[in-house]
């Protein structure tokens, strides 16, 4: 039938209303990053005595001309209520449930009254029920709409802004208003082209800067749903997930998929991540200086396929969660061909990668602040950049931001390295490169006269000779022990620095014996094992403090 041509439209209504014809239908919305569902979004069903289904199309414009839209509002909060309350009892309990509010209902003298009698007779906290509003209410009276926004907002509940961009005043309202989630209108789908992309990415990066949650609803189709992912939209709806549902089916979806409903735990987690502004020229940074309450110094929409990626680390592990195809690229240019590549290297404790890794994401958890690491492998250098964003029970989110260098400053680093080797290397009075797997030797660096000691037949031979002729006697097995090849890499490897350090009484080619420091430390970016030994002859005063420390605790060494 066509409700609007009805007479008795208003009576067929209210018939509805008692039978029990007004349904509340709910769609649900799903976290982008993890596909669980956050809330659900009630929309309204009208079905007939047959049981055919009205098209909201049909029924709404009726309903607002005869000043009934009020109505069917009010049973839809109620039912949303009811399915909340449901939910708790059953042990499966939904973060929230947004309605929809007509413009109308704004010129209701008792609309905030009336939704917060209704959530008190359900016992439902206000943050539980999310209020979609369009635009287009603020503009008609909007003394009254800025007082009853202001009740709500003091209230507790979490206020939406529903088909932003459809209208034309999106930005007047939200210097205006004060919004927890924008919701783009799916037109914005329709057509992906490259202006439309542009356009979202930077609404969405707007929200970002603002503070305010992402939401786009109408997705469709899996490039959408990458296209959204990449941009950093928090939350997505649509029929790629899930089409609008009854109360049973939807109970039905979230009892054959244990988990699928977001924690509150876990919503506070990632809505700290979600403030991460994906198309920010640097995104680190300025997370960073906005949770630190900084002043802002504005925010340019860059390439919304910037390399970043977030890396959840747990007591023994890394897990990447999503990495831009950015990101993706300049992995393949170190020579992982996927993400999963990396990840398995990392799962070595002992391999380069972890070292680097694991020092500079336990630096960013540290401080909280932003930790860069520069360094060369397989011939590239890169940056790697890391920021802790979120925490929870055992687990923490790290932003990582990957730079890898092009040829021209390959080129000048290489070169600036180079000329500045010998300045490093004249600080030592030995360095000296172990191969543990062929047991060989190779001196880069002395600065005293000393005998070749890699020229012997074997490496324990050279080691021996070198031990006997250049350290003290009393330091000669302790050395052997510091240097012995089938638990050097575990004790590098075991120490939080990385390296190993110890002082030992030696000659070095000079007449008389001092203390030098002795460090190992495994050299990263070779095909295979490779340790670096550098003995640094101590200062005088330092030589003269451990002389006093050995004269009194002979057995500290």
């Amino acid at each position: 039938m066509n409700v609007d041509r009805e007479t008795d439209f208003g009576n067929r209504f209210r018939e509805a209303l008692k039978s029990g014809l007004i349904r509340a239908w709910f769609q649900p919305v799903f976290r982008a990053m993890t596909g669980r569902i956050t809330v659900a979004e009630a929309l309204a069903r009208w079905f007939t005595p047959e049981g055919e289904m009205l098209s909201p199309a049909d029924f709404i414009p009726a309903l607002e001309r005869d000043g009934l839209i009020f109505d069917l509002d009010m049973e839809i909060l109620r039912q949303a209520c009811v399915l909340y309350q449901e939910f708790q009892q059953r042990g499966t309990p939904l973060r929230g449930v947004s309605v929809n509010l007509s413009r109308l209902d704004f010129k209701q003298e008792n609309l905030f009254e009336t939704v917060c009698a209704t959530l008190d007779r359900y016992a439902v906290p206000h943050e539980a029920i999310k209020l979609e509003i369009t635009e287009g209410m603020m503009l008609e009276d909007t003394e009254t709409f800025e007082k009853i926004f202001q009740l709500f907002s003091d209230a507790g509940f979490t206020i939406w802004l529903d088909d932003f961009g459809s209208g034309y005043s999106s930005l007047n309202v939200l210097q205006n208003y004060s919004f927890d989630v924008i919701k783009f209108d799916m037109l914005f789908l329709r057509k992906l082209s490259v202006r439309g992309r542009e356009m979202l990415a930077s609404l969405t990066s707007m929200a970002k800067t603002l503070g305010i949650h992402t939401l786009t609803e109408g997705v469709e189709t899996k490039e959408q749903r990458d296209f959204l992912l990449s941009i950093g939209c928090e939350a997505l709806q649509g029929f790629l997930y899930s089409k609008p549902l009854s109360a049973e089916k939807l109970t039905e979806l979230v009892d054959q998929n244990p988990g699928i409903l977001e924690s509150p735990e876990d919503a506070k987690y990632w809505n700290a991540i979600g403030r991460l502004n994906f198309v920010n020229p640097n995104p680190l940074k300025d997370f960073a200086e906005r949770r630190r309450d900084s002043a802002g110094t504005g925010t340019y929409v860059s390439s919304y396929d910037g390399s970043i990626a977030l890396v959840e680390c747990g007591r023994d592990h890394f897990e990447y969660i999503y990495a831009t195809e950015g990101y993706r690229e300049r992995l393949r240019d170190l020579g992982f061909a996927t993400v999963g590549g990396l990840e398995h290297a990392l799962s070595s404790q002992r391999s380069h990668q972890y070292l680097i890794f694991h020092k500079l994401v336990m630096d960013a958890l540290r401080t909280g602040t932003v930790h860069t690491v520069e360094y060369a492998y397989k011939d590239v250098y890169f940056r790697l950049s890391a920021l802790s964003v979120a925490r929870k029970e055992g687990r923490a989110m790290i932003v990582m931001r990957l730079n890898t260098f092009d040829s021209e400053r390959e080129v000048q680093t290489a070169q600036e390295l180079l000329n500045s080797s010998s300045a490093l290397l004249t600080t030592y009075d030995l360095v000296v490169l172990f191969y543990p797997e062929r047991k060989a030797a190779k001196r880069v660096f002395t600065a005293n006269s000393m005998a070749e000691y890699d020229q012997e037949e074997s490496f324990e031979i050279s080691l021996r000779k070198f031990c006997t002729e250049q350290v003290d006697p009393v330091d000669q097995e302790r050395y052997l022990q510091f240097m012995n090849f089938s638990t050097m890499e575990e004790r590098v490897g075991e120490s939080p620095k990385h390296f190993i350090q110890s002082l030992f009484r030696m000659r070095l080619g000079q007449g008389t014996t001092g203390w030098y420091s002795a460090r190992l430390t495994q050299v990263p970016s070779r095909p295979e094992k490779v340790f670096m030994l550098t003995v640094q002859n101590v200062q005088a005063n330092l030589q003269k403090w451990m002389n006093l420390i050995v004269e009194e605790y002979p057995d500290m060494l």
